[in-house]
């Protein structure tokens, strides 16, 4: 019996539609509770809803959301306006995420996909490169760390 089980039982079993009917009915009882407002911008995301997953990711965003979270929230509400071609508030959800989580690798490497689609190639790639230093534990890639940085802040250098 689906009254039994919590969102996120529901949400890993797969049955979204029910999932988001719980997270409306919850979130109607507890209208300030962060967390049910993230759940809900998820599930809405998961389901193709993503104009309905922006008002919840900004509502959870705008409560006492654990940093945890706060740092899913902004990626996803960066890549949902990205889905949607709303590229400059997508940049604009990524850059403030970066401001308060300036280590977060995933709101980095999808900025720079918001940035191609802003046409900020040159950009987008040297980020992308200064990524790849960062994280890759490739031997053969982190052996030129160094290299790549120095690229990545000028690509177009020659010599």
């Amino acid at each position: 019996m689906s009254a039994t089980l919590t969102i996120e039982q529901l949400k890993r079993l797969g049955r979204y539609p029910e999932a988001t009917e719980l997270a409306q009915h919850q979130l109607r009882q507890q209208p300030e509770d962060a967390e049910l407002h993230y759940q809900l911008a998820c599930l809405y995301d998961v389901q193709g809803l993503e104009q309905q997953a922006i008002p919840c990711y900004l509502a959870a965003l705008a409560r006492a959301l654990p940093a945890a979270r706060r740092q899913e929230a902004w990626l996803g509400l960066g890549s949902t306006y990205r889905a949607l071609g709303q590229y400059q508030p997508s940049l604009d959800a990524f850059d403030r995420g970066l401001a308060e989580f300036p280590q977060a690798k995933e709101l980095t490497l999808f900025r720079a996909m918001t940035l191609y689609n802003l046409g900020e190639t040159k950009q987008a790639v040297a980020d992308l490169l200064l990524l790849l230093a960062e994280t890759s534990s490739h031997s053969d890639i982190s052996s030129y760390q160094r290299a790549i940085r120095q690229y990545a802040a000028d690509l177009d250098r020659i010599g």
